[in-house]
């Protein structure tokens, strides 16, 4: 088990919570749960509710859509990443699926401690935005104009 001050270094490493600071930082820290995931077990499924986003402390965690032997990996992710993170946003169906791919340790966040945290520190919600905005410009440019629409 993590200490508030191991868990608060972490975080730190968090692309998503890097840029918060001091109280709203502990704050958050406050509201994670650690969790051991064995290799191979699946996190959530593709299409389930959700109200918890995953932060990666050890391990792996891949990401995919689809069933086997037709499942696509859409990203594996380790140390330092996090995943599901729209679940404490919004009220949508999962999607993708995410499995351990080896032994990990995942600080779980709720969507209700999110949204407490938020409440009493603003700046989490901007420090969020703009990671949230980071996300998007990166993918814009892996995506052409032309591969949006379907063109060749």
């Amino acid at each position: 088990m993590l200490s508030t001050m191991e868990l608060i270094v972490a975080l730190k490493e968090i692309p998503l919570f890097s840029a918060v600071r001091g109280e709203g930082l502990k704050r958050i820290s406050d509201a994670i749960r650690e969790t051991q995931i064995a290799s191979g077990e699946l996190i959530f499924a593709e299409q389930d509710r959700g109200d918890e986003m995953y932060m990666i402390h050890s391990g792996k965690v891949s990401l995919f859509r689809g069933d086997a032997p037709s499942e696509k990996l859409l990203a594996t992710l380790d140390k330092g990443a996090y995943f599901g993170e729209m679940a404490i946003i919004d009220d949508q169906p999962r999607p993708n699926s995410a499995r351990a791919e080896e032994s990990s340790t995942l600080l779980v966040l709720r969507k209700r401690d999110f949204r407490v945290a938020v409440l009493d520190y603003p700046d989490i919600a901007f420090a969020m935005f703009e990671e949230f905005a980071r996300r998007l410009r990166q993918a814009n440019e892996i995506y052409s104009p032309s591969e949006k629409h379907g063109d060749s």
